[in-house]
C-alpha cells in the first residue's frame, strides 16, 4: 500500500475528489440514484437517467 503525505492538502483534495467522481460514476452505470443538497439545503434526488456522464482526463 502507498503511503500518502497527509501535509499536501491539495493532493488530499484531488485524491477526495476524484474517489467521490468515481462513486457517482458507479451509481450512474448501475442506474441508481444519488442525493445531493441544493443552494438553500434541501436534499433533492437525481435519477442516474440525470447524472452527467464521468469525463476522464487525458
Amino acid at each position: 500500500m502507498n503511503k500518502l503525505d497527509f501535509s499536501d492538502s491539495d493532493k488530499i483534495s484531488q485524491l477526495f475528489k476524484q474517489a467521490v467522481d468515481k462513486a457517482i460514476e458507479n451509481h450512474r452505470q448501475k442506474g441508481e440514484s444519488i442525493a445531493i443538497s441544493d443552494e438553500q439545503g434541501k436534499v433533492k434526488i437525481i435519477p442516474a437517467s440525470e447524472i452527467p456522464k464521468l469525463q476522464q482526463k487525458q
